[in-house]
This record gives C-alpha cells, sequence and structure tokens, in this order.
C-alpha cells in the first residue's frame, strides 16, 4: 500500500506579519513619563520603517487601497502613540508614514505580479526549506547564547575615595542649589521601588546608610562627608550588588554642566566609584563596574530635560546589578540596560530581547509542525515544544542569562512567537 503523503504545511501571513510589527514596536520594555513626538527621520529608519509593515502589505494585496492605507496608518499611529509610555521608544510621525507606505507599496507590488493568478502571498508553504532555516536559526543563536556574558557587578569601588556634596574632588565641578535631602542606599532596589522612591523617599529610608538634609549649594569646595560613611557605603553597595542616590534637589539655574556634582564619590575627574550630576536640564548618573570602567563614564544614565531653575525635584538614581535608572517625581526618565551591553549581541538583549524571544519561539514553534506535520494533534503538540522551548532560554542561553533575568517582557514576547505559528498554521 502506498503511503500517503503528508499535507503541506501553510501558513497565512497575516497573524505572523502583525505579530512582527507588535513585538518589534509595541511590546513595553520599562513605562516612563509620556515623551513629545519626535521629529528626526534618519535614513536607517526610514528603510525599516517601510519593510516592517511590508509583510502586512503582502498579507492584505486583495484589499482595496484605501482600506489598507486607513488600517497600516491606524495600526502604526496606535503604536506609535503607545511609545509616548515605553522607554527607548521614540514616536514620530515620519514612521506612520513610511509604515504605511510600506505596506501599501508591498502590496501594489505584488498585484502587479500576480495579474490573473489565483494565489497569492497571504499565504506560504513552509516545506523542507522552512525546517532547515527553523532548525538553523535555533542552533545559530543556541550556539551565540553560550558566550559567557561580561561581568557587571558593582566591583573595584576603591573606599578612600571623599564623599562629596557640591563639587568634585578636584574643586572644579561645583553645583548651585538646594539639596533639600538626600539619602545613599547601599541596596538593589527594583525598578518599581525606584519610581515608588522618587515620589515618596520615605519608604526605602530604612535602607539608607547615609542621609542629609538641608544644605544649600553656593558653588563653592563642596561638602565633605565622613569617611567612615564613605568606607561603609563602598563596602555595603558591593556586597549588596546595587546602590542608589535619592535626593530631594532644587537647581539655582539650568546653565551648569560638567556634569556639575550633586552627589561625587571620587578622587577627581578621571577615577570615581559613582556620581549623581546636573547636565544644564538633564540628570547624569554614573558609578564603577568592569563594563562601565573605572571613571563610570562607557555607561552613564543620563536623562532629558527635566530640570527647571528654582523647582524642586525628586531624583532617585540606582542601579540594582542588571539596570540602571533614574526617576523623577515618580516617572523613569532614562535607563541603562548594563546585563545586556555585556553580551555578545547586546543589540539584540534590551528592548529588542522580545522581538528574539517571539523568533525563538515561533522557530521552534514550526520546526515542531514540520516533524509532526499530519499527525493527529499536531498543532498542539508544536504549541507545546515552541513553550517548552521559550521556558528553557534562561538555561539554553546562559550568555543571555542575565540580560533575560532584567527584562521580564521577554516571556510575552516568546509566547508571541508561539502563538503567531499556531495560529498562522490552522
Amino acid at each position: 500500500m502506498t503511503k500517503t503523503p503528508a499535507p503541506l504545511l501553510r501558513l497565512r501571513t497575516l497573524p505572523l506579519a502583525l505579530t512582527l510589527i507588535l513585538v518589534t514596536t509595541a511590546m513595553p520594555v520599562d513605562l516612563r513619563a509620556p515623551t513629545g513626538w519626535d521629529g528626526v527621520i534618519e535614513p536607517l529608519d526610514l528603510a525599516l520603517n517601510l519593510l516592517l509593515y511590508v509583510p502586512l502589505g503582502l498579507a492584505l494585496w486583495r484589499w482595496p487601497r484605501a482600506r489598507l492605507l486607513l488600517v497600516a496608518t491606524a495600526l502604526s499611529a496606535g503604536i506609535e502613540v503607545s511609545q509616548y509610555w515605553n522607554s527607548d521608544r521614540h514616536p514620530s510621525p515620519g514612521d506612520v508614514v513610511t509604515n504605511a507606505a510600506g505596506a501599501v507599496l508591498a502590496a501594489a507590488w505584488i498585484r502587479r505580479r500576480r495579474v490573473g493568478d489565483a494565489s497569492g502571498p497571504e499565504r506560504f508553504v513552509a516545506g523542507r526549506r522552512g525546517l532547515v532555516a527553523a532548525g538553523t536559526l535555533l542552533v545559530g543563536l543556541v550556539a551565540l547564547g553560550q558566550v559567557p556574558a561580561g561581568p557587571v557587578a558593582l566591583a573595584d569601588w576603591e573606599p578612600e575615595y571623599p564623599l562629596l556634596l557640591g563639587n568634585e574632588a578636584t574643586g572644579d565641578r561645583p553645583w548651585r542649589g538646594t539639596l533639600e535631602s538626600l539619602a545613599l542606599l547601599p541596596v538593589p532596589l527594583s525598578a518599581a521601588q525606584l519610581r515608588a522612591a522618587s515620589r515618596d523617599p520615605a519608604e526605602v529610608m530604612g535602607h539608607a546608610c547615609i542621609t542629609r538634609s538641608a544644605d544649600v549649594m553656593a558653588g563653592g569646595a563642596g561638602f565633605a562627608l565622613e569617611a567612615d560613611a564613605a568606607r561603609d557605603l563602598a563596602a555595603a553597595a558591593q556586597a549588596a550588588g546595587g546602590v542608589a542616590v535619592i535626593a530631594r534637589i532644587v537647581p539655582a539655574d539650568v546653565e551648569q554642566k560638567g556634569p556639575a556634582r550633586i552627589v561625587s564619590f571620587s578622587s577627581g575627574t578621571r577615577l570615581r566609584n559613582l556620581d549623581l550630576g546636573q547636565e544644564e536640564r538633564g540628570l547624569v548618573f554614573r558609578f564603577r563596574t568592569p563594563l562601565s570602567g573605572e571613571n563610570g563614564t562607557r555607561r552613564p544614565v543620563e536623562t532629558g530635560a527635566v530640570l527647571a531653575a528654582g523647582r524642586a525635584v525628586t531624583v532617585a538614581a540606582g542601579y540594582d546589578g542588571r539596570v540602571a535608572r533614574i526617576c523623577v517625581d515618580g516617572h523613569l526618565r532614562a535607563r541603562e540596560n548594563l546585563a545586556a551591553d555585556a553580551c555578545l549581541i547586546p543589540f539584540l538583549a534590551d528592548e529588542e530581547l522580545p522581538a528574539l524571544c517571539a523568533v525563538l519561539g515561533a522557530a521552534a514553534t514550526l520546526a515542531g509542525l514540520q516533524v509532526l506535520r499530519g499527525r493527529r494533534g499536531a498543532g498542539v503538540l508544536a504549541a507545546l515544544i515552541g513553550l517548552g522551548f521559550v521556558a528553557a532560554l534562561p538555561w539554553l542561553l546562559p550568555g543571555l542569562a542575565v540580560a533575560l533575568a532584567a527584562m521580564p517582557w521577554w516571556v510575552a514576547g516568546g509566547m508571541a512567537g508561539v502563538a503567531a505559528v499556531s495560529v498562522a498554521a490552522r
């Protein structure tokens, strides 16, 4: 008896296109205070924005042009508005225009090629080549994930450096303003704790090893804190794996820069344990790790314009051993993911990590569908394979384990990839 070949695996393009758009542009990383629209258009962004919506145009190529344009514009505009609150995203009206153009141009191109042809790219066959591609992708990324990440812990702090308020040890970075209160905490604070502390510092004051209040800085030599307190801070912060600076400040003006040192734990401008400073209307937070360097300048955390002359703000700047953040009056204003930066592929290990996990989840599910093709319950089993692969990523990718721990949204990204392929195969 001749064995009946398993049916071809045909996938719908639309679920895959929508998931690609969502995981690369709409999945939150850290929520922040609303920002304005970004009017800058760069050539690379222009090309990527066009290409991102090409699969959507291919999936909906049979739709009338006006309807496709309306849907693509509405989808892109909704995502751009959501980026107001997404860290490391820059909402732009130019993105909406180029996204919609990518979908419409792709649909127009396929119409010209498919004249008189009933078939179209809204479905495609994932044959043997698809299995090979999925397997190669999984093996390649897992292999890359074996490369260990660099160290990002607080290390090599010098306890004998002077700890000063209002200036640098060299006396050439004076800060002018009022330091209404200050707390230095040798503990790792989570994103939620740091935001809460920038609203009400009392919630975390029990962890403080140094506190000050009512210091007015006129731009002079600065005020040195006790040497024993500085030594205790250095030892405790390194032991705990984190540090935070919480300050209620009133800048005298927004012209001072350098940055002007609000708090400085350093021997001068070239060697430091940490500092918090003002750079005109922004804030700068720097600290020593093997990655950020002995001066902390390789990975500074810098906000946009958050300060105004004579206006009091509560600042909470902290590093939890993986991600550094600056929060102002209850809102995230800046972040730097050192755990991601220390990976072999850092550009895929921060805000793009959910997208990478979506690709891995989709590839694992696709491989499962191909292997189980034609069997009863193949779709459910393949989805379980994909979900199991996603759940095992911290162990399969030890080089990304710390970055994964710093980015909870990777789980949602991986599940989105599994769901996309499962729905596309129905």
